[in-house]
């Protein structure tokens, strides 16, 4: 745990995990003991936390876009600066992140405060740390301590970007001496820092707030796996909480996804390749089906049987001539060139539907299932329009039982998919468990009214349901209350409660319908035998 951004490790810290170092990761985090699914491993609060103005991260927005419905109040303004509430942080109330030497500099700078919204946002966060340089010289040696990969950035687009949107932005503002190269060279080595290392985070404020990058100094040592080990959750105070998503050994490395698990292979390789500086060759990434899961396969366009993939996926010419696609039903192959040009293609597709066009949605995966399994990572992109069209239309008073069905199936797919990269607990799983429920619910309730179905079948479905609330729970309780995710395990809770209860009613109206039945018969028996 850390205390005001300085990382140390407490006795019960030191119990679950230690740091270790390896030729090929480096620095990184491993077990000091077997730990279970769902224990702490460290909670630790960030050195610098800063607003980011876009991000070529593949950042996972389905947690965000399932939970959209739940409205927070947004904070923006600093009242002494008054340029601050680009960061949501009011010094007035935390001053742990926009510190008083940084609203000094916001309040006197006269070119701060003319200058665009977004050149600032652009330099906030390295300004921080900038600014640690002289305030906290100890905790600033731990910082440039940590892995930049200065060496493999230097004068690619990514070194060119940052000279022109954060040195010479930060220049313009008489923030940083003119003519420096030594200031140059360490504004880049922080750059590459924050690049490597921070974690991306929601505001406190909101859904709809700025994204945000948090610089956590034990968290950034964990490992790269595309299935990782750890599940992580951050409060409004920015604290981050490991948690082990599945039962770790001792001595094994903890391991944390950087990139998204709802992208195929190639995305996912690229991301890491160009914005962490490394190639990742896990199980995931090394097996050309994604160990069963499917997420980059196309049906042949031969056999119409078996699914291609690429059968030397760790390399990084994919779509050039030589790359082998082979189906793993007739073993034919086709040209790379033929797979880009049918995912450009599909991408057009989807990102030209209109989330609320629920029969062109529909229409398109449709199209689409005859050239894609239907776990293809373009094909979960598209479910998850699907979804927020079939949730608002299962959140009328009357909802069609096709679009329920849908729904349902939907999200059985997308949990199968997720047990296998995301195994153990998952945010994005706890959402579609719960979103499971719903459907399933008032299916079972409009069967048992038409007398389709008996109490007794009824009160198995209701069970059914309750079990997936129970699941989603055993995930959704480890987020902080006061976050989305926590206010939907509030409500979660709720539901399973009045879940419950029905199902404990219908059990009693089903022991009730036994008891009048045989009764009935009884009597109907009796009278036989009287005549």
């Amino acid at each position: 745990m850390t205390t005001e951004g300085r990382p140390r490790n407490t006795a019960s810290s030191m119990l679950k995990y230690k740091v270790a170092r390896s030729e090929k990761l480096g620095r990184y985090l491993k077990a000091a003991k077997n730990l279970t699914a769902g224990e702490v491993i460290l909670r630790e609060k960030p050195i610098a936390v800063g607003p980011i103005t876009s991000s070529k991260d593949p950042v996972c927005f389905a947690c965000l876009r399932l939970l959209s419905n739940i409205k927070r109040e947004i904070q923006y303004v600093c009242s002494k600066c008054k340029i601050a509430p680009l960061c949501n942080i009011d010094c007035e109330k935390d001053s742990k992140h926009h510190t008083s030497d940084e609203c000094e500099i916001f309040k006197s700078n006269k070119d701060l405060r003319t200058s665009s919204i977004e050149s600032i946002i652009g330099v906030l966060l390295p300004l921080r740390l900038w600014l640690l340089k002289q305030r906290e010289p100890e905790l600033w040696k731990r910082i440039q301590s940590m892995e930049s990969h200065v060496d493999k950035r230097r004068n690619t687009s990514v070194w060119k970007d940052r000279e022109v949107n954060v040195i010479n932005v930060m220049r313009s503002l008489h923030l940083i001496p003119e003519d420096d190269s030594s200031v140059t060279d360490l504004l880049q080595q922080l750059c590459g820092i924050l690049d490597v290392n921070t974690f991306e985070l929601r505001s406190p404020g909101g859904l709809d707030g700025l994204l945000l990058r948090g610089l956590y100094m034990e968290a950034s040592l964990m490992a790269h796996d595309c299935r990782g080990n750890t599940h992580l959750t951050v409060d409004n105070d920015y604290q981050l909480t490991i948690y082990a998503s599945v039962p770790i050994k001792e001595d094994e490395a903890i391991f944390f996804n950087y990139t998204s698990s709802l992208l195929g292979t190639l995305g996912r390789r690229e991301h890491l390749r160009g914005g962490k500086y490394f190639e990742c060759e896990c199980s995931l990434c090394r097996d050309p089906y994604e160990m069963e899961s499917y997420m980059s396969s196309i049906i042949c366009p031969r056999c119409r049987e078996g699914y291609i993939g690429m059968q030397n996926p760790l390399t990084n010419f994919p779509y050039e001539k030589g790359t082998k696609w082979q189906c793993d039903r007739c073993r034919r192959s086709i040209g790379g060139r033929l797979v880009r040009a049918t995912l450009n293609i599909t991408r057009t597709l989807i990102d030209e539907t209109d989330e609320y066009d629920l029969k062109g949605l529909e229409s398109l995966m449709t199209k689409l299932s005859r050239s894609f399994h239907s776990n293809h990572y373009l094909m979960l992109s598209l479910k998850q329009k699907l979804l927020a069209a079939y949730r608002k239309e299962v959140a009328t008073p009357n909802p069609q039982k096709k679009i329920m069905q849908k729904m349902l199936d939907m999200c059985k797919e997308m949990v199968n998919v997720l047990e296998i990269v995301e195994p153990g607990i998952s945010r994005l799983k706890g959402i579609m468990l719960y979103e499971m429920h719903l459907p399933l619910v008032l299916l079972a309730n409009r069967a048992y009214s038409a007398r389709e179905i008996s109490s007794v079948e009824l009160a198995s479905r209701l069970e059914e349901a309750g079990s997936h609330l129970k699941k989603s729970l055993t995930m959704l309780l480890l987020e902080p209350a006061d976050t989305p995710e926590g206010k939907l395990a509030k409500r979660a809770l709720q539901e399973l409660k009045t879940l419950n209860q029905n199902i404990v009613d219908v059990k009693t109206t089903s022991v009730t319908e036994n008891t009048r039945s045989r009764d009935k018969k009884k009597s109907q028996k009796n009278k036989f035998n009287k005549k």
